[in-house]
């Protein structure tokens, strides 16, 4: 099956669980992600494509709740996406959502990432609020590593609603076509197993590591079946997502 072609001026996604392939002007994409049922957190994805077609901008945040607090988020998040779809300032999403937090008294703990591929100048812009960062390999290096924000000082990666007004930091990196990216929830990094143990950053790396030459999708379930091993035989205690993306 062909992946979902986003379209301009378009924004995609939602809560529910979904294995999904999808695609924009800069990059292609494979999601990923299972809700638990129980009352740990609920998971939020979106993506949203500026009018031109040239940014593509993808939203993933973990609310330590469900039911309205939930509903209020993913709220929030696609009207910031909409009114932020033309231009690059990612790090505005994180802070307008700070803001809606802290001002409705939104006590649910809620971490986000927000991540946008611009064609014109092939760049990756990244920010991030109290969530794990994302994961890059580069073409030429065939190597996996976090994306951090630079310990300069004056970066944020602060718990949404922690604070009435908080900075969020917004950096970059250039990208060819053929690099990857990999965004989750740390419902994945989490998971334990039946002596407590997590799965974690070091072993999602490993495996992303290991599946050198293999297709998002493929990618994408090494890592599911991985993570439902780790589980085994006990229920997932939160919702994980996860997505894998490739630069066109």
């Amino acid at each position: 099956m062909e992946p979902y072609r986003i379209r301009c001026s378009e924004i995609w996604g939602g809560v529910r669980s979904i294995d999904f392939d999808v695609r924009t002007g800069g990059l292609t994409a494979s999601l990923y992600s299972q809700a638990c049922g129980g009352d740990a957190g609920g998971d939020i994805y979106y993506f949203s494509v500026c009018g031109s077609d040239h940014l593509t901008r993808i939203a993933l945040a973990d609310v330590r709740g469900h039911g309205e607090q939930v509903s209020h988020m993913s709220s929030w998040i696609y009207d910031s996406l909409k009114q932020k779809m033309n231009t690059l300032d990612g790090g505005g999403v994180l802070c307008d959502l700070n803001t809606m937090i802290h001002q409705h008294g939104f006590e649910a703990l809620t971490t986000a990432s927000v991540v946008g591929y611009y064609i014109t100048d092939s760049r990756l812009y990244f920010s991030y609020a109290g969530h794990p960062p994302a994961l890059l390999c580069r073409r030429a290096e065939g190597r996996w590593g976090p994306l951090y924000l630079s310990s300069n000082g004056r970066s944020r990666n602060t718990i949404l609603g922690a604070l009435p007004s908080v900075q969020f930091d917004q950096e970059h990196t250039s990208l060819v076509p053929g690099d990857r990216f990999f965004l989750y929830t740390d419902g994945l990094i989490e998971c334990t197993d039946v002596r407590g143990d997590e799965f974690g950053q070091e072993r999602l790396i490993a495996l992303l590591n290991d599946a050198d030459g293999e297709s998002l999708a493929e990618i994408k379930m090494r890592v599911v079946e991985a993570i439902i091993r780790h589980a085994a035989p006990g229920p997932f205690e939160d919702d994980f997502t996860l997505l894998a993306a490739e630069v066109l």
